[in-house]
């Protein structure tokens, strides 16, 4: 039986997963270039751009829920993969489903407090730039929402309730 969690080779990536790692790419380098502002105007002493660090580190807080989402979609979570790769096929199938529940509890949990902190602090202003956080929160719900419509798929395809598309997502 094939793994549930193999995604299609790089050459054949789908518009989720594209514009995912398009969005990854511009927060890298939202956060290099308002870092090395930082940087240049620390070095130079010169004062009017202390919101880049606070940039820098929404852009940082980006990169990271969007490379998990990421790394999700591609099937590059190592966390089974040793004693998944050893394993007889049957027990992989255990080892699969395990992992999709973790990823559809995860998920359900980053949803649920994501929300419990939107409904909260949604528009309390940053520090610096006084931009909502949820500018931020943002990044635990769509980590959330993604990692559960992953999960159920997965589940859904490893039950036989649906085919395996060889469309990419």
């Amino acid at each position: 039986m094939e793994r549930v969690h193999n995604s299609a080779s790089p050459l054949r990536r789908g518009p989720l997963t594209r514009a995912l790692e398009l969005l990854g790419v511009i927060a890298f380098v939202v956060m290099f270039f308002s870092t090395l502002l930082g940087v240049i105007a620390r070095f130079f002493e010169f004062g009017g751009v202390e919101w880049s660090f606070e940039v820098a580190g929404i852009a940082f807080i980006w990169i990271t829920f969007i490379g998990l989402l990421n790394a999700e979609l591609r099937g590059e979570n190592v966390a089974f993969e040793a004693l998944n790769q050893s394993a007889p096929p049957a027990l992989k199938r255990v080892f699969d489903l395990i992992s999709i529940l973790a990823l559809v509890t995860m998920g359900g949990a980053f949803l649920i407090s994501g929300w419990a902190v939107w409904q909260r602090s949604a528009m309390v202003p940053t520090a610096v730039l006084r931009m909502p956080t949820g500018v931020i929160t943002a990044t635990v719900l769509i980590l959330g929402l993604g990692a559960l419509v992953i999960g159920i798929r997965r589940l859904l395809v490893l039950t036989g309730f649906k085919q395996r598309q060889e469309e990419p997502v």
